[in-house]
């Protein structure tokens, strides 16, 4: 998976990513976690990817951060803001 390119646009501003979809008007911020992960889905990753950039980053238990990763990918599935790698 990875970020949808047509139509959406995001830039990191303090740490924080702010990604804009131009179709919809509608804009998402992130915590740092989610800065992490929205610089990691402009290349195509898996979940496991994800949670262990995660794990890595701020230490934290691979459980808690498959959480986090489940939840992020989820918010943004619902956004429409995936799309599939082959894609």
């Amino acid at each position: 998976m990875k970020l949808r390119r047509d139509g959406v646009t995001w830039r990191e501003i303090d740490g924080e990513m702010v990604i804009l979809d131009l179709k919809t008007s509608k804009y998402l911020t992130t915590n740092r976690a989610g800065t992490t992960l929205v610089r990691l889905l402009a290349e195509d990753r898996s979940t496991g990817d994800l949670t262990d950039a995660l794990v890595t980053e701020f230490g934290i238990s691979t459980d808690q951060a498959a959480g986090d990763v489940a939840t992020f990918v989820d918010s943004l599935e619902q956004r429409g803001l995936l799309q599939d790698a082959a894609l």
